[in-house]
């Protein structure tokens, strides 16, 4: 029941959710990247990129379960456009 909880709060909050895993994905590269014997300023371009394609990679994630969420559910007709207030 936990995960059906936490999929209702993902497709509700999807900006929140992607926000936070851009955060984390940023937070885990930068702890990564700081082990390595770079120049900071390439340590921080990485973590930037790495964690962009994380994000773009949790918006594709998004649209797909957007996508099965529409598909799976009943479709609804458009109300017909006559210019007549009924």
């Amino acid at each position: 029941m936990a995960g059906e909880d936490f999929r209702q709060w993902i497709l509700q909050n999807k900006l929140k959710a992607i926000f936070g895993f851009w955060a984390t994905g940023l937070s885990v590269s930068l702890a990564y990247q700081w082990s390595r014997p770079i120049p900071t300023q390439l340590k921080l371009i990485h973590s930037r990129v790495y964690a962009q394609a994380l994000t773009l990679a949790g918006l594709g994630i998004a649209g797909a379960v957007q996508w099965m969420e529409d598909s799976s559910s009943q479709p609804t007709q458009a109300p017909k456009a006559t210019g007549l207030d009924l």
